[in-house]
C-alpha cells in the first residue's frame, strides 16, 4: 500500500450550494466525504476543495476510492475534479501543500500541472534527465488580478523543490522575476529590448528560477510577427531560465493560435485559469476576514458579493485585490455599526460579523413594496404595466402546465434616454422573482461597450462572465446598438460579444432574463447583426417621452417625497415645465427624468448651501431655490427660444 495526498474539487454549483448551507461550519462535507473513504484524513478544507491523505494500491485505486466515497454521500451530483500525489512524509507534503494547496481557488488546470511533475520528475531523475525540464515552458492565460504572480511564485518554488537547475545553483535560485512587455513597469520593460537587457543583466547571478513575461501587449493589433521576433531573441537563454509567459483568459481558438506562435521553437505547456467564479471570490473574502479575529456569518454573502458585482459593473474589478479590499470594508463597517451601537447605549459588539451589521455598505433600494406596487408608483406606465402583467401571466401558465413550451423573456426595451427603461428592468426582475420565475431577481446593468474586451478571442469571455454573474437575475444592457451599426462597421469584437449572448439565452432561457435597451432605429439594426437575436428577443416595450405635465409631477413626487417645501415652488416648476421648447423635448439630447432628476438635485443642492451659509442644517424648499437651480445653463437653455424681430 502506498499513501497519496489527494485533492478534491467539486464544481462551482456544487461549492455554492455548500456555502450557502453551511457558512462558517465548511468542513461539513469533507468529513461526509472522509468518512466514507476509509483511512482518509482530512488535512486541509474549504469550500471549493479539500485535501486528504489517504492509503491505497496505486494512484488509479486512490482515484476510485475517491469517487466511489463521493457518490456514496452525495447520490446525483456531479463529480469532482481530483488531483492526486505521492506522499512523501510530514515535512515534503507540508512544502507542497503550502506551495500549490493553501491559498490557490479555482486553479485546477495549475494543480494538474503540480500532479503532473509529481510523477514525472523522478523518471526523469532516475535518467538524469531533468534538463528537460528547463527546456519547457509555460503559458498561463489568466486575467488581471486572479493570481499570476502568486502561481508564479509557487510554480518556481515547485521548480526548486525538484531542483531542475545544477546542484550548484540550488542556493542561488530562489527568486522570480515578472515583466510586462510593452509597460512602463517597475523593471522598466517597455520595450522587448528591455526585457532582453534585464535577463542580461542578471544572466550570471542565476538568482531566477523561473521568469514571467506578460505578453498581451502582441495581442493588439495581431502583432504575432513581432512576437515571433521577440521568441527568437530568448533563445540565447535557453536552459538558463524557465520562462512563464502570460496572456489574458482567452476562448480556444485565439489562445491555440497564441500557444502555435510560441511552440514552433520551444516546447510549451498552456495552463488556463478562467475568471473568477463568485465562489472563489467569497471564499478569498471569507478567508481574509478569518484571518483576523472577527467571524463571518453566512447572511454576509449577498452583501459582499453586491459589492463585488458593483465593482465589477463600474470597470474597476481587480480579482483577489478587490475581494481583500471588499473584505478589509466589511470589517470597517462591521466596526461602524458597533461602535455606533455602544455610543447608543447598547452592548459592546461580537466577533460575529452578519448581514444586518453591514446595511451601510451597500446602497441598497430597500423594496418594501412588492414588485406591482412599485411599478404602479411610477408615473405613465399604465401601458407598459398592463404589458409586463401579460408576459407575467403567459409566462406563469407555462410553467404550471408541462405540456406549454415555456416562453422566452428576453426583451428589448426601446425609447430615449431617461424614460424609466432601467428602472422597470430592475422592477421586473423583482416582480420575476417574486412570481417564481427567476431564482434570485438580482439586477446587473452594463453597457454594449462594457462587454468588449481589448483582444480578439477575449470578449466571449468577458461576456460569458457577465452572463454567469447574472444567472437567476437581470442582465440589463443599456445602449446595446453600440455592439453592431450594420455591415458598414467592421466591429468583429461587437459581434463576438452578440454571439456569446444569442447562446447564453438559449442556454440560459429560463434562469436569466436579458434585456437590451437604446434608440428604435438603432434597435432595429442590432437585430440583424445576428439571425438568432431576434427570435430570442421577441418581447419588445417601448417607452415614449414624458408629457410636461409627467415631468412637473416626476419633479414634484421627488421633492414631496424627500423634503418640505414653499406652495410657491408648485406654481413656478409649472411653468418651467410647461415652456420646455417642444424642439429640445424631441431631440437625441433630452433626457427625460434625468433630465427631472439632475433639476431636483440642483434645486436641493442650492437650498442646501442657502442652509449652510446661515448656519442651519435643515431648510425648506423655496421658490427662489428652484429660480436659482433652473437658471443654470444647462437648464435654462432648453426652455422656448423667444425671438426678436430684425437681425
Amino acid at each position: 500500500m502506498s499513501r497519496f495526498v489527494a485533492r478534491v474539487m467539486p464544481d462551482y454549483d456544487f461549492s455554492q450550494e455548500r456555502m450557502n448551507l453551511l457558512g462558517k461550519h465548511w468542513g461539513v462535507y469533507e468529513k461526509e466525504l472522509a468518512a466514507r473513504a476509509i483511512g482518509a484524513e482530512n488535512i486541509q478544507f474549504r469550500y471549493s476543495f479539500a485535501t486528504f491523505v489517504l492509503e491505497a494500491e496505486n494512484k488509479d485505486k486512490c482515484r476510485e476510492l475517491l469517487l466511489s466515497a463521493w457518490e456514496q454521500a452525495f447520490p446525483g451530483e456531479s463529480r469532482p475534479d481530483i488531483t492526486i500525489m505521492p506522499y512523501d512524509g510530514p515535512e515534503e507534503i507540508d512544502y507542497m501543500l503550502r506551495a500549490v494547496s493553501t491559498q490557490y481557488f479555482g486553479v485546477s488546470a495549475y494543480q494538474h500541472l503540480v500532479e503532473e511533475l509529481s510523477y514525472s520528475v523522478p523518471q526523469l531523475e532516475k535518467k538524469d534527465a531533468k534538463k528537460a525540464l528547463r527546456n519547457r515552458n509555460y503559458l498561463f492565460a489568466i486575467d488581471r488580478g486572479c493570481g499570476f504572480t502568486t502561481l508564479l511564485s509557487s510554480f518556481g518554488d515547485v521548480l526548486r523543490r525538484y531542483r531542475i537547475y545544477p546542484d550548484d545553483e540550488y542556493e542561488t535560485r530562489t527568486h522570480y522575476t515578472e515583466m510586462a512587455i510593452g509597460k512602463e513597469t517597475s523593471n522598466a520593460c517597455g520595450t522587448v529590448d528591455d526585457a532582453i537587457d534585464l535577463l542580461r543583466e542578471h544572466e550570471d547571478e542565476k538568482e531566477y528560477n523561473i521568469v514571467g513575461l506578460d505578453i498581451s501587449y502582441f495581442l493588439e493589433g495581431h502583432r504575432f510577427n513581432d512576437l515571433r521576433g521577440f521568441i527568437k531573441q530568448l533563445e540565447e537563454f535557453r536552459e538558463k531560465y524557465v520562462f512563464a509567459f502570460r496572456v489574458p483568459f482567452l476562448e480556444k481558438k485565439a489562445l491555440d493560435e497564441i500557444a502555435g506562435v510560441l511552440s514552433d521553437t520551444m516546447i510549451l505547456k498552456v495552463v488556463a485559469v478562467p475568471p473568477l467564479h463568485d465562489v472563489v471570490v467569497m471564499e478569498h473574502i471569507w478567508n481574509t476576514i478569518n484571518d483576523s479575529r472577527y467571524s463571518p456569518e453566512t447572511s454576509i454573502q449577498e452583501v459582499a458579493l453586491d459589492k463585488i458585482h458593483l465593482e465589477k459593473m463600474d470597470g474597476r474589478f481587480y480579482g483577489f485585490k478587490s475581494a481583500e479590499k471588499v473584505a478589509y470594508e466589511i470589517m470597517l463597517e462591521k466596526s461602524r455599526y458597533d461602535a455606533q451601537k455602544l455610543a447608543n447605549g447598547g452592548e459592546e459588539g461580537d466577533e460575529v460579523i452578519r448581514g444586518g451589521d453591514l446595511e451601510g455598505l451597500v446602497d441598497r433600494a430597500k423594496q418594501k413594496a412588492t414588485g406591482y406596487a412599485a411599478l404602479a408608483e411610477l408615473i405613465g406606465m399604465e401601458k407598459i404595466t398592463e404589458r409586463i402583467r401579460e408576459i407575467i401571466a403567459q409566462v406563469k401558465v407555462a410553467i404550471s402546465n408541462e405540456k406549454l413550451d415555456r416562453p422566452s423573456i428576453h426583451m428589448r426595451f426601446t425609447g430615449a434616454p431617461g424614460t424609466g427603461k432601467t428602472t422597470v428592468a430592475r422592477i421586473i426582475g423583482q416582480i420575476m422573482r417574486e412570481e417564481g420565475i427567476l431564482r434570485k431577481g438580482g439586477f446587473f446593468e452594463y453597457t454594449g461597450r462594457d462587454l468588449v474586451a481589448e483582444y480578439v478571442g477575449q470578449t466571449a469571455v468577458k461576456t460569458a462572465a457577465i452572463c454567469r454573474d447574472s444567472y437567476g437575475s437581470v442582465l440589463f444592457i443599456d445602449e446595446a446598438y453600440s455592439l453592431y451599426d450594420g455591415e458598414k462597421q467592421s466591429n468583429d469584437y461587437g459581434k463576438e460579444a452578440i454571439t456569446t449572448l444569442v447562446s447564453e439565452m438559449e442556454n440560459h432561457r429560463d434562469d436569466m432574463l436579458i434585456v437590451m435597451a437604446g434608440y428604435t432605429d438603432e434597435m432595429d439594426t442590432l437585430m440583424k447583426a445576428n439571425p438568432g437575436l431576434r427570435s430570442r428577443m421577441p418581447l419588445l416595450i417601448d417607452f415614449p417621452n414624458y408629457t410636461k405635465e409627467q415631468l412637473y409631477e416626476i419633479f414634484m413626487l421627488m421633492v414631496r417625497k424627500h423634503f418640505e417645501y414653499a406652495p410657491e415652488l408648485e406654481a413656478e416648476a409649472k411653468r418651467f415645465f410647461d415652456e420646455l421648447s417642444d424642439g429640445y423635448m424631441e431631440s437625441r439630447e433630452f433626457a427625460n427624468a434625468r433630465f427631472v432628476r439632475n433639476l431636483y438635485e440642483r434645486t436641493w443642492s442650492k437650498a442646501a448651501l442657502r442652509a449652510s451659509l446661515a448656519g442651519k442644517t435643515d431648510f425648506v424648499i423655496t421658490k427662489e431655490d428652484f429660480i436659482a437651480a433652473s437658471g443654470d445653463k444647462e437648464f435654462s437653455e432648453k426652455l422656448e427660444t423667444k425671438h426678436k424681430l430684425g437681425f
